[in-house]
């Protein structure tokens, strides 16, 4: 049996990859912002205000990780706005003079080649398509769950986003993050709990990168494993499992009776491509394992 999550393992870190402060165009200092995500039980955050590398050097403390980043636009896209980047673990912004003219591959080569570990922001709430995705190579993937575009305009879920370009054979992670910018409750609502080797921020990114991790609005995802050819799932109580792959293949499995769910299997037929899992709660909120590929 191939444990791909297993919280068994070692430990699991809380984290929210994405937050704007007064260094940009949120409302709270990179001080307050930090204290509010620990204060929360929260392990990690990382600070990505808007075209500006934060110093984060005095704002970890023991027990709590704050890491590098920021986010650019850049581009158009095929509906005329801008491709939104995030880049974790990087020292320096790259400058352009006026980013919009700039093709995202070529920020994102350059975000790689500085050591960055890069991934797309909001999908639905910047009306990315398939076209726009696709051709983007070196981002780990994009956000599945975005809190702030969800207070903001209700486009908080890019999961349709995600299976379009999984479905046509990008193997992306799915990210769930806050994007705060403390303007409404736009904080706390989606976060990522990664299997890393230590509470630093080589590690939590090396485990970023190869999808050891899974993203969540609520529900726990305690164990993902593989035994042959039948993948299952053991989670916190919810109301329903689905096992997503592509077009019509994947199952759905539903409480019966007011009893809520802690475990479910999928036989996998071969014809996926790709399976990934969500565990949906009585309250609507969701856990997204990341895709196991076929």
């Amino acid at each position: 049996m191939e444990h791909l999550l297993d919280s068994r393992r070692g430990r699991r870190f809380k984290g929210n990859l994405h937050l704007h402060t007064t260094r940009s165009d949120g409302a709270l200092t990179p001080e307050q912002a930090v204290a509010w995500y620990r204060q929360r039980g929260y392990d990690f955050t990382a600070i990505t205000d808007h075209y500006v590398v934060t110093d984060v050097s005095k704002l970890s403390t023991p027990g709590f990780l704050t890491v590098r980043g920021y986010e650019m636009s850049a581009d158009k896209t095929d509906l005329g706005q801008s491709f939104h980047l995030v880049a974790l673990g990087i020292d320096e912004a790259v400058t352009y003079d006026n980013p919009r003219a700039i093709k995202a591959q070529v920020i994102i080569d350059e975000l790689n080649q500085k050591g960055g570990t890069v991934f797309l922001a909001h999908p639905y709430w910047s009306g990315l398509t398939a076209t726009d995705m696709l051709p983007l190579q070196g981002v780990i993937g994009l956000e599945a769950f975005n809190t702030g575009c969800g207070t903001d305009l209700g486009k908080a879920l890019s999961t349709v986003h995600w299976d379009d370009v999984l479905a046509r054979g990008k193997q992306w992670w799915g990210l769930a993050t806050d994007d705060a910018h403390w303007r409404d409750d736009d904080a706390g609502g989606g976060w990522v709990m990664v299997e890393a080797d230590a509470l630093a921020e080589d590690a939590i990114i090396a485990a970023l990168r190869v999808g050891r991790f899974y993203s969540s609005s609520g529900p726990d995802i305690y164990e993902l494993s593989l035994d042959g050819s039948t993948l299952s799932v053991r989670c916190s109580p919810v109301s329903a499992i689905n096992f997503i792959g592509l077009t019509q293949w994947g199952a759905q499995n539903r409480a019966a009776n007011g009893d809520p769910l802690t475990e479910a299997s999928y036989r996998l037929r071969g014809v996926e491509r790709y399976v990934r899992v969500e565990c949906i709660d009585a309250q609507g909120r969701k856990a997204w394992s990341n895709p196991i590929y076929l």
